[in-house]
């Protein structure tokens, strides 16, 4: 049987209350590990570590079922930034921390879910061999999923459980991302008494920022402008600042358009304040899109279905590991999780979503298993 609403609730508690920022993931990790070598299962923690700065590789488990067909759930384990244990409460149904710290149930409800569907396809052999993927250095560019080996994947599709929206919402398209980094070199010199001989950096960030688009251009193309540094103190006119900035859309020829308005708008403001400018582009991760009526939205539609959930079929605006997979020509789709207010003190969870997303994903393993049938 599926785990109890208690044993969700009482793991995630679990979970959330162990600190594991990018880069400071080993004790999660070891109890990821822990509680899957105690059901019997080989865990196969990567190598990977010293490439992507983590303190751990990723994990592979593999469940195995009684026909020839494989799917994957990925999770990863790593949170934004925290300054200590977070304090956790479960007030009226619902958990969140005192406010000082985030909660992490982006991404640990799932972690927990996944953890307890591990132990319930133990003890009940599914019809279909099912791998657990838990993944390092999400929240600071998707390192995890980037150097894991994905050949080591037997699966044919991964279902990423990595999303705002209630259990149901399915992330079918998400965008393109690329970063922007300029840096404007001027001329430092004293601004009290002889700015006339200097040529501000930090000027010239400024004028190409106020040229800039920024924030949601349409439906489907936000930019930002994230970072300025620049200056060393007040009475110096600044010789170097860094403008940190990205661009995303679902439309890749709309991303490359705003990508290269950003990049003109840079050099425009560099050449107009008489600094010199550097600019380098990248793609931050790769957009991705699925066919509605495509074999892997239809296996979610079933198990929604069979859930007593509505399936929501969105474009998103934010990327995960299911950007990786899908460029490297693995299925993969992004699914909602229940978490709300995730990257800030108020993040919380419902414990009726984390029970939501345990009935959700034993339904995707029986929907998988009824179509290999």
């Amino acid at each position: 049987m599926p785990a109890s609403v208690d044993e969700l609730r009482d793991l995630f508690v679990r979970l959330a209350r162990i600190p594991s920022p990018s880069r400071a993931e080993r004790q999660m990790a070891d109890v990821v590990h822990g509680y899957l070598r105690d059901l019997g299962l080989d865990v196969l923690e990567d190598d990977t570590a010293a490439l992507t700065g983590c303190a751990s590789g990723n994990l592979l488990v593999r469940i195995p079922g009684s026909g020839a067909r494989t799917i994957a759930f990925c999770a990863h384990i790593d949170t934004v930034p925290v300054d200590g244990p977070p304090v956790v409460l479960v007030e009226n149904a619902v958990v969140h921390t005192d406010g000082a710290t985030v909660l992490g149930a982006d991404d640990k409800a799932a972690v927990a879910v996944l953890l307890l569907l591990a132990r319930d396809l133990v003890a009940d052999q599914p019809a279909v061999t099912v791998e657990l993927l838990f993944t390092v250095g999400e929240e600071i560019g998707l390192r995890g999923a980037e150097a894991f080996a994905v050949e080591a994947l037997g699966a044919e599709a991964v279902f990423v459980l990595d999303s705002e929206g209630a259990p149901g919402t399915v992330i079918r398209s998400a965008p393109t991302a690329k970063s922007i980094e300029a840096e404007f070199r001027g001329v430092a010199a004293h601004a009290g008494i002889e700015p006339e001989h200097g040529r501000s950096a930090v000027v010239a960030a400024a004028r190409a920022v106020a040229a800039m688009d920024l924030g949601r251009l349409d439906d489907e193309t936000t930019a930002n402008v994230g970072i300025l540094e620049g200056g060393s103190a007040v009475n110096i006119v600044p010789e170097r600042c860094v403008l940190r900035a990205e661009a995303r859309s679902r439309d890749e020829g709309k991303v490359a358009a705003q990508t290269a308005a950003m990049v003109e708008a840079i050099s425009t403001a560099a050449a107009a304040t008489g600094v010199d400018v550097s600019v380098d582009v990248r793609e931050h991760f790769r957009g991705y899109a699925h066919d509605l009526d495509g074999p892997l939205l239809r296996t979610v539609a079933a198990a929604a279905a069979d859930a007593g959930l509505e399936a929501r079929f969105i474009g998103g605006g934010g990327g995960s590991d299911s950007n990786v997979f899908n460029l490297r020509g693995l299925p993969a789709v992004t699914l909602g999780v229940g978490f709300e207010r995730v990257h800030s003190p108020h993040e919380s969870i419902r414990v009726e979503r984390l029970a939501q997303l345990s009935d959700f994903v034993h339904a995707l393993v029986r929907a998988a298993g009824s179509a290999a049938a």
